[in-house]
């Protein structure tokens, strides 16, 4: 590995897709934020056929951990008796297939191939799912308030030395340093011949004003620091602004188009597996707050999930910096 200082940073990118790359590594908090923030590049790199990785750092239990019920609704029963996160991760899977070619549609869920990676002795076995031109990474870090704590998992990770957090399944821990190696070698053994290899991720800022997600941020600062010591020959990063720039909006309809249909196909699933309702016009809710829980007469209480209008509203923003950081020369 060598030492790696940012040579050059490009003009704001305000197009719908990556820097040039021969291949593409998206690491995000929640098994939907690529989908939502991301989701005009992460559709034009898979259909295009680049190899796309995917990472993301949390299982999106939303504090319900390996257990089968809902997000936010903890005293409620699941009645489907699925856990929540792995209801999740499946959801973002199918909507991740349905733009990797070659893959034509079929009956039931296509045929992710499913192993382990060992990636030191505290993360042994790390989740990897591959299809296609597609190779998926979770490593399930809970996604919840760090206990007695104001601060989630991840930022308790980075702002507090010595740290060490088991994932859900109680199979991996985590440091913050071992975090920052397994995104490195990630990196690493999918790109091994890519001359040039473009690093999704957030910005790694938080704005009182304009708030990004925590975890995001987090997760931004965490990949920044891991990737400033990088093998490549060339290392590009497309910096996305997460939920803090909403005035923008890239004039390509057919991506928009394309992201809805993942998006909402990813809550489809959350509803038929994970005992979460979506939120459409017309649902019956106390207190119309995405966080709250549904009440529908003569049914159990469920959840419905982030298909309000703010989530919806950041269609076709895929709004990124773009940043360059070199070794030697960039062959496009």
């Amino acid at each position: 590995m060598r030492n790696l200082k940012k040579l050059a940073i490009t003009a704001v990118l305000a197009t719908s897709f990556s820097l040039p790359a021969s291949s593409a590594v998206f690491v995000v908090a929640h098994p939907d934020d690529h989908i939502l923030l991301m989701g005009p590049n992460l559709i034009t790199d898979i259909k295009g056929g680049y190899p796309t990785v995917v990472v993301i750092v949390t299982a999106g239990d939303a504090g319900n951990g390996h257990s089968d019920k809902p997000a936010y609704t903890s005293g409620q029963y699941n009645d489907f008796g699925n856990q929540y996160y792995r209801v999740r991760l499946q959801a973002h899977m199918l909507a991740l297939e349905k733009w990797i070619p070659g893959a034509s549609p079929a009956a039931g869920d296509r045929p992710w191939a499913q192993t382990t990676e060992n990636f030191g002795t505290l993360n042994p076995r790390v989740e990897k799912w591959t299809l296609g031109n597609v190779v998926l990474y979770h490593l399930n870090l809970p996604d919840a308030g760090f206990p007695n704590s104001s601060e989630t998992y991840l930022q308790r990770l980075l702002n507090v030395a010595g740290t060490e957090v088991s994932d859900v399944t109680g199979t991996n821990r985590y440091t913050l340093a071992s975090l920052k190696s397994t995104i490195q070698q990630i990196i690493s053994r999918n790109n091994r011949n890519a001359p040039n290899v473009v690093i999704n991720r957030a910005n790694g800022e938080y704005n009182s004003v304009h708030a990004d997600h925590v975890d995001h941020t987090a997760v931004g600062k965490i990949v920044d620091q891991a990737i400033s010591v990088e093998p490549y020959t060339c290392l590009s990063q497309a910096i996305y602004k997460g939920y803090q720039i909403q005035d923008w909006k890239m004039d390509r309809p057919e991506l928009e188009y394309t992201q809805r249909i993942g998006y909402e196909l990813l809550h489809t699933i959350l509803a038929q597996r994970g005992n979460v309702v979506p939120f459409y016009d017309g649902d019956y809710v106390k207190n119309p707050s995405w966080m709250q829980t549904t009440f529908v007469p003569g049914t159990t209480n469920r959840q419905y999930g982030a298909m309000d209008g703010f989530h919806t509203s950041f269609y076709g923003r895929s709004y990124h910096q773009g940043h360059r950081i070199a070794i030697k020369n960039c062959a496009f």
